[in-house]
């Protein structure tokens, strides 16, 4: 099977990753780091001779022979030293994370919040297949997946982890919503997807980067929650909602408080009402996938 037309392997792609399979290339990409670390200065060019004497290396001839391997690609090099590239970091971070190892794997955590399908509130968190999920015990479906790297189970217990699944999740949506990728950072398309599940029909955002497809679905109804003035409405009525696992969001989603009503999907047009109580909040968004409140949109037309 040959690779989509916009994937690139070419000889440049496959010496760039050969260049890595080799301790020293790695243990001066590590020596750089540290002292980098050490000095408190990023980027920190190293002097060739301080660099030599930080990797275990038999001769200069072998030393000098592992860094042209790297120069340029991992490593450059400056009228001061050599310090680390971009990409040099990231490999650097990489094996400190141990990115490349199997996750950790932890006994189920029961979780607050509702299942979107059944309406259940006996949700679990575990690792299946080596993603995070969360998963409603009487129905059996999947809440949230999400990818689980070993670093983010290493040195925390079960409910750390869960913990920092939620904060994470937040922190991809305020970078997607920017249209940025959370893995490689390129340019982020979305687009609103329908699903029809047991006779339910929901309706996610589904960001795709442009660059390395790494792709995420949420909730079309997490947009209009963090407007800020639905995150003031929220807050008003004792909710800090970047504070809530968005497995404990979908309570409100289950409960009412927040409902949607999808017009049309192509173009879009979706109406959220956020209820607390007697006070309801009103937003929209547009094929443009922008929110905005009812009130402020009226406004702006008695404008022109």
């Amino acid at each position: 099977m040959n690779p989509p037309d916009d994937v690139r392997i070419d000889q440049e792609t496959v010496d760039a990753l050969g260049a890595l399979g080799n301790r020293t290339r790695l243990e001066i990409l590590l020596a750089l780091v540290e002292a980098e670390r050490e000095q408190r200065e990023q980027p920190l060019p190293m002097p060739f001779t301080a660099l030599y004497d930080a990797v275990d290396v038999d001769s200069t001839s072998q030393f000098s022979y592992h860094l042209d391997r790297l120069v340029g690609r991992f490593v450059a090099e400056t009228p001061d030293g050599y310090r680390l590239t971009y990409g040099g970091t990231k490999i650097v971070r990489t094996i400190r994370s141990g990115l490349y190892e199997s996750t950790h794997s932890f006994d189920d955590v029961a979780v607050g919040g509702a299942c979107v399908f059944c309406g259940g509130n006996s949700l679990v968190a575990t690792v299946d297949d080596e993603r995070f999920v969360v998963r409603c015990e009487p129905c059996e479906a999947a809440l949230v997946t999400d990818l689980l790297p070993r670093s983010q189970t290493r040195n925390r217990s079960a409910e750390e982890i869960v913990d920092s699944v939620g904060h994470r999740i937040w922190s991809t949506y305020a970078l997607v919503r920017g249209s940025v990728c959370p893995e490689c950072y390129g340019p982020v398309d979305t687009t609103a997807v329908e699903h029809d599940h047991d006779g339910r029909t929901l309706h996610t955002l589904e960001s795709t980067c442009r660059e390395c497809r790494f792709t995420v679905h949420m909730p079309i109804e997490v947009s209009a929650a963090f407007h800020p003035v639905a995150l003031e409405f929220f807050w008003n009525h004792g909710i800090s909602l970047p504070d809530t696992p968005i497995w404990e969001f979908f309570e409100y989603v289950v409960t009412d408080a927040i409902t949607t009503d999808i017009a049309a999907l192509d173009p879009l047009e979706a109406t959220f009402e956020i209820t607390f109580g007697s006070e309801t909040l009103r937003l929209e968004m547009d094929d443009s996938l922008a929110v905005v409140p009812v009130a402020a949109a009226t406004e702006a037309i008695g404008d022109d």
